[in-house]
């Protein structure tokens, strides 16, 4: 009995989730240009021409891999931002739910941290693409956040430079060589709000 579209779909799906830990694991290990195909095919379990049948070739894998985890992560965030609570409640929210994750899958925090960096490099011909993959993701979401903040008269901080000291405060958390404790979450969030709130409301 042939499959239905469904059951396609549900194998598509978890072929290609396959391939991206599999590429993220190698990635991890080898970097980019050690990330071959290959290596990716059999972390993957997977025959290498069927790497081929869902992706044209490494970079597509990569791409795919920020735009899916991105995904995810400004899934997190976005449900937070439309949640109750004050600009300050929801930032320290977001704050603690993006290093918690981090801790949860710290070969996923690793390539975020250091692909990003390279992106002219490696994606010379789609640098647009994926940058804006970040920006739609991570920056504009904090950045609608923090400007409602400052609408309100809750944060007492330019937009701007408030956007820079949140994500340089975040990076700084999720290093993948020195990540924040999770016993130390709380009180990571608390001083990382500190000098953003007007009445210094620390309540999180």
């Amino acid at each position: 009995m042939p499959r239905s579209p469904e059951q396609n779909r549900a194998i598509r799906e978890k072929r290609i989730q396959q391939i991206l830990e599999a590429a993220v694991s190698v990635y991890r290990e080898r970097g980019y240009h050690g990330a071959e195909m290959g290596a990716i095919a059999r972390r993957a379990g997977l025959g290498r021409g069927l790497i081929y049948y869902y992706f044209k070739d490494k970079r597509d894998v990569f791409i795919s891999l920020i735009r899916l985890t991105l995904q995810r992560w400004k899934d997190v965030v976005g449900e937070i931002t439309r949640s109750e609570g004050s600009v300050t409640e929801r930032l320290g929210r977001i704050l603690k739910q993006t290093c918690a994750l981090s801790l949860e899958h710290p070969d996923y925090s690793y390539f975020h941290q250091t692909i990003s960096r390279d992106i002219k490099v490696l994606f010379p011909d789609r640098e647009a693409e994926v940058n804006a993959l970040y920006e739609e993701s991570m920056w504009k979401p904090i950045r609608s956040l923090l400007r409602e903040g400052v609408e309100k008269g809750e944060l007492a901080v330019d937009p701007e430079l408030g956007e820079r000291f949140i994500f340089s405060v975040l990076f700084g958390a999720v290093n993948h060589e020195n990540m924040i404790d999770k016993e130390k979450l709380d009180q990571w969030v608390t001083l990382a709000l500190y000098g953003l709130v007007k009445n210094r409301n620390t309540d999180t």
